[in-house]
């Protein structure tokens, strides 16, 4: 069974600045959605989900994630990609 992905206007946004003018990032984030997609419980996307929240995390590297939430077992709506960091605004 693959996972849906919906994306919000923010997220592609965001995604956009995240891969113009950056190869790696754009090969890291197509590798870490391929990997999603397939198995979104995989040990190296370090799925978590924010404290206080419904807003989860999966990591693209070291230093990025991809924000987003659960619509169903099988829907996730991506909201944000950035820095690690960002997760204080949720």
């Amino acid at each position: 069974m693959l996972l849906h992905i919906k994306i919000e206007n923010k997220f592609e946004r965001e995604r956009k600045k995240f891969t113009k003018n950056n190869p790696q990032n754009a090969k890291s984030l197509k590798k870490t959605l391929a990997l999603f997609r397939k198995n979104p419980k995989h040990p190296s996307l370090n799925l978590e989900k924010l404290g206080g929240s419904s807003i989860w995390t999966i990591r693209i590297d070291r230093g990025n994630r991809i924000f987003f939430l659960w619509i169903d077992k099988t829907t996730a709506l991506f909201i944000d990609i950035g820095e690690h960091d960002k997760y204080r605004k949720y």
